[in-house]
């Protein structure tokens, strides 16, 4: 008998804080979860686990980010306007992300009056914030419902169409049934190709592009950014393509310094 057992993640639902998001670039409320590591036997784990830490992911954006409870005040148990969860949950915030919001304030007023390190930095950054998502996504096969689709879609081709052809067609030859297999297979093998892109292209781009509008980057940043997260492998420097990155961003002129 195999018997399937290991750990797994857990996770757990503490409340709601507010605090700073690095890819709406402002202030927003999050939700808080606890992260723990658990033992589980075909999938099915009890308790909560070790703990391994916490997150928070916004509400807005939907951006997970690593988090320290003893941040705040407290936790709410249910969400609220922005303005109530900086109150009850974190009311020194913009005290103590004072100089990250005078940045934030001069990208809004002039993204091109910033020096050329900093537009560096800041658009380096919003890669970095979610390149997590972007390794973890490609470290494992991962079946999407399009993949899902394409297999239903594979199976019932392989078993009905010839059938079909052979109702319509009696006197069609017996050889239609590996033509319907290998239609599906090649259906199946394209969707499992364009998965990554469609990943990127639905999870990562709209934040990353939400992340960079305000600082208006040319595409030669961007791409010097790529080249040096492609050279230190990080795999959202190699699986993002600059065009899905660029149809989703505002057109605006271009800054550069």
């Amino acid at each position: 008998m195999f018997i399937v057992w290991g750990k797994k993640t857990v996770y757990r639902k503490i409340g709601h804080v507010a605090d700073f998001c690095s890819i709406c670039r402002e202030p927003r409320p999050f939700k808080l979860r606890r992260v723990g590591s658990a033992g589980h036997l075909y999938y099915i784990s009890v308790g909560e686990g070790e703990l391994v830490g916490y997150e928070r992911s916004c509400h807005e954006c939907g951006t997970t980010f690593p988090a320290q409870v003893t941040t705040y005040a407290t936790v709410s148990k249910s969400p609220a306007p922005l303005e109530d969860l900086l109150n009850r949950t974190f009311p020194k915030l913009r005290e103590f992300y004072q100089q990250r919001l005078v940045l934030e304030e001069a990208i809004r007023h002039d993204p091109a009056a910033l020096s050329q390190d900093q537009r560096h930095s800041l658009i380096r950054a919003a890669f970095v914030f979610l390149s997590p998502q972007v390794e973890q996504r490609f470290a494992a096969t991962h079946i999407d419902k399009e993949i899902t689709l394409s297999m239903v879609t594979a199976v019932a081709l392989a078993i009905f169409a010839p059938l079909v052809v052979k109702a319509w067609m009696p006197d069609a030859p017996e050889s239609s049934r590996p033509i319907f297999v290998i239609i599906g297979l090649l259906l199946v093998g394209w969707q499992i190709a364009v998965s990554g892109r469609r990943f990127m292209r639905r999870h990562i781009i709209p934040g990353l592009a939400k992340a960079l509008d305000p600082l208006s980057p040319t595409e030669d940043e961007i791409q010097t950014v790529m080249a040096e997260l492609k050279q230190h492998r990080h795999k959202i420097g190699r699986k993002l393509r600059l065009a899905d990155l660029q149809a989703r961003m505002r057109r605006k002129p271009a800054a550069a310094t």
